[in-house]
């Protein structure tokens, strides 16, 4: 089972109803640069009120793992938020950097929009040069 699975299924089961936590899962990307880009990202995210932390497929095929604080507004049925925090699996914090198993920890910034009417909710947001889809499912 994967960490971020077991985080969620943790958190659930010691959350007050009325804190928001959410599950956001897929990630399918287009690129704003030309190049030879994974765009399916296997993302499992768990995030709890401001907090968000998971895992996912990066660009160039290595598994990444992110944490980050996030703030937010509501307008009528859509969120605006913003993510800031780090990453850990890119060789370089900006490009693809060498062949290898060296990764580092570089800043992150996710910007998205959601629309929040139903439990289930897409959103869509930028990770560097990829434009994510991803899904959002509320669970308090």
């Amino acid at each position: 089972m994967k960490p971020a699975i077991l985080l969620a299924l943790l958190l659930t089961a010691c959350t007050p109803a009325h804190a928001e936590l959410a599950l956001l899962a897929g990630g399918w990307s287009t690129h704003l640069s030309s190049g030879d880009y994974n765009e399916t990202h296997k993302a499992t995210l768990v995030e709890y009120k401001h907090y968000m932390a998971g895992t996912f497929t990066n660009s160039y095929g290595r598994e990444t793992w992110v944490a980050g604080y996030g703030w937010q507004r509501q307008w009528g049925h859509w969120r605006g938020s913003l993510h800031a925090g780090v990453m850990r699996g890119y060789e370089r914090c900006y490009g693809a950097g060498r062949d290898g198993d060296n990764t580092k920890i570089c800043p992150m910034a996710y910007p998205a929009l959601t629309y929040t009417r139903y439990r289930v909710q897409p959103q869509l947001g930028l990770l560097g040069e990829a434009v994510v889809f991803i899904v959002r499912m509320r669970l308090y």
